[in-house]
């Protein structure tokens, strides 16, 4: 374990052994592979102890299995969340001895600490966690439907001529050139990374409050390893050069995996873009001999979708007696839930949006709490307010000068992931969530930070209906523009009626007329008064 292992992977003989072994392993995945383990242990390093466990027999290895311990103690297969996969290696597919072998040893140095597999594919053999003492006291075995997509080049095309698939295809078309495209070079992908990584983060930021490239700086330069070494498969879809999907897949020629990134424009998300580039991603694959492309175990709508057949895969958690009661009676409860609600006549989809319904306010109950006695009595004064709120309109003189007295950003997620997670207010996940409904309703957005911090963000939409009890005369035509979600960080109270007066000046720059209309749902007339705004009434 420690800087041993990190030497030994400098051994070209041991390497060789070990992709061999890879090779010959009936359930192994690129997870397992040498590349992919080295390239992480090196990358990792600091984070993550390595650990490594082999067998040999007659000067030749005969079972390898490569662990990492985080530093909150818990030992996962190397890769950790990266490594869709987790599992042992060997040749014998029935063969038990190594890895019964190897969690003795391993707990002899770690006997407090728990094991975690997940997931570890169909086919591997896990009697020993049922049969076998002590195994079967501290193992518990969670099975995973595992969806995937075999790769059929007729199933791809008659999908992408379904007349549904077609007209978002068509309206795709429409907003500029299509154009879908494998990225092969560096410098190409090194180009288009950090836009991949803004659309997932946000994108799992606002359904999972999971930001995984903003909290680990290093998760790029990992990927950007991989794809030196041919496990990353690029794809990109781009309307006018502009990236509306994306996938990075890991993998082999054979078979890949949903692991990388998967992202799209959510200011399209109407458009299906993301299913859109699956599908013309399962036609290229078939084109280039793939035959799998795992979209990995999960409970994600778009899975089902796509999926053409499925497997299963386990996770394997190994801890002692108390911990195994725990997880068995989690389990049952779970089940019994599920049997309930289905005769309660409550849907699948139902039942999960529940219960991300009930996560997600159960993570704000704490997120609110956590802040103390006299923020969580703010927010609660507040929260009363906003309920309150009544549209209100501002009629807005245009400037000679239409420069904005900040540097506004327009639609720009980098700085909506700056947003301060220590916000009373609404919680990060709150906050993205929000975001990407209104982009997906086609609303733009303002924003304004400082030093890596959102201090301001505003919301506008044109509304082409006249608003009741106002003559606006030929003053305005149809440019009245509605400004909603304003959000107003504590560090920017100060400046934010300047702020505001810069979206005014930059909304100018769209009209002839001398003045524009805002309507808004903001009960802080002050700040308006503040920007130069006059009240209608």
């Amino acid at each position: 374990m420690g800087p041993p292992v990190l030497k030994l992977l400098e051994d070209p003989g041991f390497l060789d052994e070990w992709n061999q072994l890879y090779h010959n392993c009936p359930w192994a995945t690129v997870f397992q592979s040498p590349c992919f383990v080295a390239t992480w242990y090196r990358v990792y390093g600091s984070a993550y102890l390595p650990i490594l466990i082999k067998s040999e027999n007659a000067g030749k290895l005969t079972g390898l299995l490569t662990l990492a311990k985080d530093k909150k103690g818990l030992i996962t297969g190397a890769g950790a969340s990266q490594a869709e996969y987790q599992v042992w290696l060997t040749e014998n597919e029935n063969d038990e001895v190594f890895i019964k072998s190897a969690l003795a040893k391993l707990y002899r140095f770690f006997p407090r600490n728990r094991i975690l597999f997940k997931y570890i594919p169909a086919g591997v053999s896990l009697q020993f966690t049922k049969k076998d003492t002590p195994w079967n006291n501290r193992c518990f075995v969670k099975c995973s439907p595992q969806p995937v997509m075999v790769i059929n080049e007729e199933h791809f095309v008659t999908e992408l001529k379904k007349k549904n698939r077609r007209e978002k295809i068509n309206r795709l078309k429409r907003l500029g050139d299509l154009e879908f495209e494998r990225i092969t070079d560096y410098n190409g992908f090194n180009t288009v990374f950090d836009e991949l990584a803004l659309q997932s983060d946000f994108r799992k930021g606002a359904m999972y409050n999971k930001l995984a490239f903003k909290n680990d700086p290093v998760r790029k330069n990992f990927l950007l390893a991989l794809f030196e070494q041919n496990l990353l498969h690029v794809t990109v879809l781009k309307t006018n050069d502009k990236i509306i999907a994306a996938n990075v897949s890991i993998g082999t020629n054979k078979q890949l995996h949903l692991q990388g990134i998967n992202c799209f424009a959510a200011a399209l998300a109407r458009h299906s873009p993301g299913i859109i580039h699956f599908l013309m991603l399962g036609k290229l694959l078939a084109e280039e001999g793939v035959e799998v492309f795992d979209l990995t175990p999960g409970a994600d709508g778009y899975k089902e979708i796509l999926a053409t057949d499925h497997s299963v895969a386990y996770t394997l958690s190994i801890g002692n007696k108390y911990h195994n009661i725990s997880n068995r009676l989690q389990s049952v409860l779970n089940k019994s839930f599920k049997k309930a609600a289905i005769l309660a006549g409550i849907k699948p989809d139902a039942l999960k949006k529940a219960k991300r319904t009930y996560t997600f306010y159960k993570d704000k109950f704490i997120h609110v709490t956590r802040q103390g006695v006299v923020q969580t009595a703010r927010f609660i004064i507040e929260k009363f307010n906003r309920q309150g709120k009544t549209s209100k309109t501002w009629a807005v003189q245009k400037e000679s000068r239409v420069g904005g007295v900040f540097n506004l950003q327009y639609d720009d997620l980098k700085e909506l992931l700056d947003f301060d997670t220590r916000e009373i207010k609404y919680s990060r996940q709150e906050f993205l969530a929000d975001a990407m409904r209104r982009f997906e309703e086609g609303a733009h957005c303002y924003t304004w930070t400082d030093n890596g911090l959102l201090l301001g963000c505003a919301w506008i939409a044109n509304m082409r209906s006249a608003i009741s009890g106002y003559n606006y005369g030929n003053d305005t035509e149809d440019f009245i523009m509605s400004l909603s979600g304003i959000y107003c960080h504590r560090k920017g109270r100060k400046g934010f009626p300047l702020f505001l007066r810069s979206i005014a000046n930059a909304l100018a720059l769209d009209t002839v007329q001398n003045k524009l209309f805002i309507v808004t749902d903001c009960n802080d007339d002050r700040l308006f008064e503040q920007a130069g705004f006059q009240r209608l009434k």
